[in-house]
């Protein structure tokens, strides 16, 4: 079944990504062998990305970003701020500007 879905969109990655995390109101990173490639500015042979594959597992850039100290944090309260949410440490009282602080 998944890989049905897959193949519905021919290998174009980013957009299956992006379709899927609209749908599902979330944001996705990931990291495939263009990107990979991209960083090292060469290709890799098949040798290499199939080593390299086996150390992306699902959630792994998710993790290490996790455990990179305030970088999610950081992100989160940027998009919350924008979005006129209260982030972390909120007293409760209205935003000010925000359509949220509104009655």
């Amino acid at each position: 079944m998944l890989q049905d879905l897959v193949d519905c969109y021919g290998g174009d990655t980013h957009r299956l990504l992006t379709d899927l995390a609209d749908v599902i109101g979330a944001s996705i990173a990931y990291v495939d062998r263009p990107t990979v490639e991209a960083h090292l500015e060469r290709p890799l042979s098949d040798r290499e990305w199939v080593a390299a594959a086996q150390q992306f597992t699902a959630m792994a850039f998710d993790d290490h970003v996790g455990d990179a100290g305030s970088l999610r944090t950081d992100w989160i309260e940027d998009v919350l701020a924008r979005a006129g949410v209260p982030g972390r440490g909120h007293t409760g009282q209205p935003v000010a500007g925000s359509a949220l602080g509104e009655a």
